[in-house]
């Protein structure tokens, strides 16, 4: 690799950690950011998509998937009797039968997760038990006795997103690799045209951030466009043809002929996306249903189903875009639920069962429904108890994913035992976790094609949870 090359990639690189740092730069360059890296001429052989849907603020998942049987049951009734709402009675319990059967235990779903039963019944969605962000297993003894790393800053929102999102537990807010970007780095040579591979629905996301591939930012209505090009610049044609001279212009500088280089393939690519993407709607792909809002009892436009809406209009436009692999990101937010949980709560699950639901109907539809898997994410789990009204910060949490190509209608990991001071509980209800998240990710990242070189490349603790790390859960 030449300097020159090195220096160019390395200006990208600190350009696009600055915007997602929060640092002041020209909201211009944060778009331009966007872009992937160049084309790859390699195809591949059948398309394969992973979505990330991360709950922001911290998904309670003790009240997500609820152990039935008699004693796991009472103790998560006492737990939460004090905070009204949230110890549901057991016949408005979701019930869920797995396929392989958890001696002396049952298992029901929230109430409010109507859509995520019918898929798990389907044999089209499975539980990922207990799982959260670690270094190596471990236990509570020696977490009380300090002979183990830990997270960093467990139990922050910030951190945690970041260890959740980030290849390295231990690198707290440190960490400027996300391990959905590492996975691109690798396959977007699968891709005839690499500046698709990284999708976000929500802005800059720590998440799809690589060394090589680069994130393309879109809404509902397409890529975002360069407001100085897409509008007349201060309501002056001749200020965006003036712009558009000057972002086209041959440079000598070197940062600022890369600069050149970044507009232009973002140009490039928002004319591609926006030319290649089905419509919304009854000639391209359906729009979501309205959900019942428990709390109004109104049927109510669900923002998650059109997120995911977007991400199937651009797998539609697959074959146009030139790509056999991507990775979305989605993020669905108010899930701090520290007061007014009950409602506040049973209406994100609903929209969430609802959403799940649908975007399966639509990769069905498009005959992609074992192409493309999506899979909850979140900060953390919350606590047992309940406060007031509401829950704590946690650690471990339970997770959903969906498609066609999971082993559906089944719970991976281990489901805690539910009750006070128990081995795997830090008090509260705080769940040590049992399954990481790398041994979740890296099940999804060997079903994307990653060897298991490559998977230890992208994850550098996978090493740590024994030889055979892999969950059961894709096909």
């Amino acid at each position: 690799m030449s300097n020159s090359n090195s220096t160019r990639r390395q200006f990208l690189r600190n350009a696009a950690m600055a915007s997602m740092a929060g640092m002041s730069v020209s909201p211009f360059l944060v778009e331009m950011n966007s872009v992937a890296a160049l084309a790859q001429q390699n195809n591949a052989s059948g398309y394969k998509a992973l979505v990330c849907i991360f709950l922001s603020g911290g998904n309670d998942g003790h009240g997500t998937v609820i152990a039935t049987d008699s004693t796991s049951f009472n103790a998560f009734t006492q737990a939460r009797s004090g905070a009204p709402g949230l110890a549901y009675s057991m016949g408005q319990l979701l019930p869920i039968t797995l396929k392989t059967p958890q001696s002396g235990r049952s298992f029901a779903l929230n109430p409010y997760l109507g859509g995520v039963q019918n898929l798990f019944n389907a044999g089209r969605a499975a539980v990922v038990a207990n799982t959260g962000t670690l270094i190596a297993p471990v236990s509570k003894a020696q977490i009380q006795n300090n002979s183990v790393p830990l997270p960093a800053s467990l139990y922050s929102h910030f951190d945690q997103t970041a260890a959740w999102q980030g290849i390295l537990a231990n690198s707290g807010s440190g960490v400027h690799t996300g391990w959905g970007g590492a996975m691109a780095d690798i396959i977007a040579s699968m891709n005839s045209n690499s500046a698709f591979t990284c999708i976000s629905t929500a802005g800059v996301a720590l998440f799809l951030s690589g060394q090589t591939s680069y994130q393309l930012n879109v809404t509902s209505a397409g890529p975002i466009p360069i407001g100085g090009l897409a509008n007349p610049l201060f309501g002056s044609q001749a200020g965006s043809n003036a712009l558009s001279s000057i972002l086209s212009a041959d440079e000598n500088n070197l940062f600022a002929k890369e600069y050149e280089v970044v507009v232009q393939r973002s140009i490039a690519a928002q004319a591609l996306l926006a030319s290649s993407m089905l419509p919304a709607g009854p000639t391209g792909v359906a729009n979501p249903p309205q959900y019942l809002n428990p709390v109004t009892g109104k049927l109510t436009n669900n923002s998650l189903a059109t997120s995911l809406q977007t991400v199937a209009r651009i797998i539609g436009g697959r074959s146009s875009l030139g790509v056999s692999r991507q990775i979305f990101f989605v993020q669905f937010g108010g899930f701090d639920t520290h007061d007014n949980q009950a409602p506040q709560h049973a209406k994100l699950l609903t929209q969430l069962g609802s959403a799940l639901e649908y975007f399966d109907s639509a990769m069905t539809t498009m005959g992609m429904g074992n192409s493309v898997t999506a899979f909850t994410a979140s900060d953390f789990g919350r606590t047992l108890t309940a406060n007031s009204d509401g829950t704590d910060h946690g650690w471990g949490s339970h997770h959903i994913v969906t498609g066609g190509a999971v082993q559906g209608g089944d719970m991976y990991g281990t489901y805690p035992v539910i009750g006070s001071n128990q081995a795997n509980d830090m008090g509260a209800g705080r769940l040590i976790p049992t399954t990481s998240v790398e041994q979740y990710a890296g099940t999804l990242a060997r079903w994307m094609g990653l060897s298991d070189g490559q998977i230890k490349t992208v994850f550098p603790n996978f090493i740590n949870f024994g030889s055979s790390p892999y969950l059961g859960l894709m096909g």
